[in-house]
């Protein structure tokens, strides 16, 4: 799949790649074709735009599972107290 679908060289898969690169590689595979996929929901979306009197949005026509992707922002008290403290003994060590 690697070599096939990827792009890989095979000398690399076969006599370079370490194990621990394998599965993350293999896991975002679909990425390397994520600019035809949006065009190909772009042109459906133009078509069924001109023959639809509703107003759509291209995430109308296919969502991706990249476009899926939940990026939790907010810190708890309970981290931020953990991140502080750490901080101070790295600086610690770091200082002397």
């Amino acid at each position: 799949m690697l070599v096939l679908e990827g792009g890989l060289s095979p000398e690399y898969v076969l006599d370079k790649m370490e194990q621990y690169e394998i599965a993350p590689l293999v896991s975002k595979l679909y990425l390397k074709n994520k600019e035809s996929w949006e065009q190909a929901r772009l042109i459906g979306y133009i078509t069924a735009q001109t023959q639809s009197t509703k107003k759509l949005k291209p995430t109308d026509i296919m969502k991706f599972p990249w476009e899926e992707v939940e990026v939790n922002t907010k810190v708890s008290n309970e981290d931020r107290e953990r991140l502080i403290e750490k901080a101070k003994k790295f600086k610690l060590n770091k200082n002397g």
